[in-house]
């Protein structure tokens, strides 16, 4: 096939940094395969979309597009949630075609969780990739037992940026969360995580299976 079209629906508009996960993803179980994926921001639509069958309709209306990730946060650190997160989405979805084409993207406890690992992507995105201190991140199997992994990496951030006074309260964690995500080369230290390895094995289940339709 030409290209695998994709499209991503996420919990807010932050979270299009999961792009950079799923295209590593797709890269390194499909390295032949071009990809092309869109995230759809819905605040500049005038009409509120709220359910995620509303924003399907949308998206079918905007895009073209081969396969869906369909991201919701955890929201906790039990990992038993995964399996009612993914319930709660393919639940809403009512066209069985959709349904069988949407992978879920269900992160323990938030996005910022799959960020936690990388301490030179951290420098980096601090713009001081020379910072000598220790950043002490989790240990990346407890990585999914962080009760706050939001408000750590933003620290984290803050600490590697090496700022102090005002240019530190001048220092913008939101924007340098975006910049974590790009300078991640090697996303493979996430595949000891429970989340991750749901995702990923629903995202090769759901490719093998349009490939093999394409193919036929």
């Amino acid at each position: 096939m030409e290209e695998l079209k994709y499209i991503l629906i996420a919990d807010g508009s932050s979270d299009n940094i999961l792009k950079s996960v799923i295209d590593w993803t797709l890269d390194v179980n499909y390295p032949k395969l071009p990809v092309k994926g869109y995230w759809i921001d819905f605040r500049p639509i005038p009409k509120k979309v709220d359910t995620i069958s509303e924003k399907l309709a949308l998206a079918k209306h905007l895009y073209q597009f081969d396969v869906i990730f369909y991201h919701r946060d955890a929201e906790t650190t039990d990992i038993k949630i995964l399996d009612q997160r993914k319930h709660e989405i393919l639940k809403g979805i009512n066209d069985p075609e959709t349904r069988n084409k949407t992978i879920c993207v269900i992160p323990i406890k938030m996005m910022e969780s799959w960020l936690l690992f990388d301490a030179e992507a951290i420098k980096k995105a601090a713009g001081n990739r020379h910072y000598k201190g220790n950043l002490e991140l989790p240990q990346i199997k407890r990585i999914e037992r962080e009760k706050q992994p939001k408000e750590l990496l933003h620290q984290l951030l803050k600490t590697a940026s090496g700022l102090k006074g005002r240019n530190l309260n001048k220092f913008n964690p939101h924007f340098a969360t975006h910049l974590v995500a790009d300078n991640i080369t090697d996303f493979a230290p996430l595949r000891q995580l429970k989340a991750f390895q749901v995702f990923e094995q629903d995202l090769k289940t759901i490719v093998d299976g349009f490939l093999e339709l394409e193919n036929k």
